[in-house]
């Protein structure tokens, strides 16, 4: 069990691209592509619309706070590559 371990984790740190969570990364052409990239999908709004909901159900400071940390990670993720 330890050498299949020791033969999966490179694998996966050598083929990222198995990581993706949907087809269509290959065809991104741009700028306008990567900020239209998070409403094309109703997986990424739905996230967003959750993370609202939430931040709504918790009122007080969780209304900026939720949401605003979200978008921080999002640039924080993006800036990651």
């Amino acid at each position: 069990m330890k050498r299949l371990a020791a033969l999966a984790l490179p694998a996966l740190v050598l083929l990222p691209q198995a990581a993706f969570a949907h087809p269509g990364h290959g065809e991104a052409a741009g700028l306008v592509h990567g900020f239209l990239h998070p409403v094309s999908g109703a997986d990424h709004v739905l996230a967003m619309v959750a993370v609202g909901l939430l931040a709504g159900l918790r009122g007080g400071r969780a209304l900026w706070a939720l949401p605003a940390s979200f978008l921080a990670l999002m640039a924080v993720g993006a800036g990651l590559g």
